[in-house]
């Protein structure tokens, strides 16, 4: 028997250097569905002749920038503790997701960037043993 985890990904906390905390969770097939639709348009259909027949190629353009920004605001749920200069809390929205991720000091995005590599290392190595085990016959 198979056992699927199809729950709502709840995410993960971790603890910020200097206090406060980001909560992640990795980007789940149907965010990254979403994403692409929002993201990616064709462009206009090119014939070409090859082998005597003209065969169509339609070109996909992609707006990275915008992909980009979707999945920070799909993998950042929420935060505690981050203030801005003034020392005000600043709201976990989409908009401030963006700035922080594209700040000059690389400290919020080093640490989101670290952090998400080991969810989704910690992701394959779970799928990897679920799969290891439903081969030996083992359930966990």
């Amino acid at each position: 028997m198979t056992i699927y985890d199809v729950g709502e990904q709840t995410g993960a906390w971790f603890d910020l250097p200097g206090g406060g905390r980001l909560k992640l969770r990795t980007i789940a097939p149907e965010d990254w569905r979403e994403i692409r639709m929002a993201t990616v348009t064709k462009g206009p259909p090119e014939y070409v002749k090859l082998d005597g027949k003209y065969q169509r190629f339609q070109e996909e353009i992609e707006n990275k920038d915008l992909q980009m920004e979707m999945i920070w605001d799909r993998t950042i749920l929420d935060w505690e503790g981050i203030l801005d200069r003034n020392g005000n809390p600043i709201p976990c929205t989409y908009e401030w997701k963006v700035r922080l991720m594209l700040m000059s000091a690389p400290d919020f995005r080093d640490f989101y960037n670290e952090k998400i590599s080991a969810l989704v290392e910690a992701e394959s190595g779970d799928k990897a043993a679920s799969e290891k085990n439903s081969q030996t016959g083992l359930t966990g």
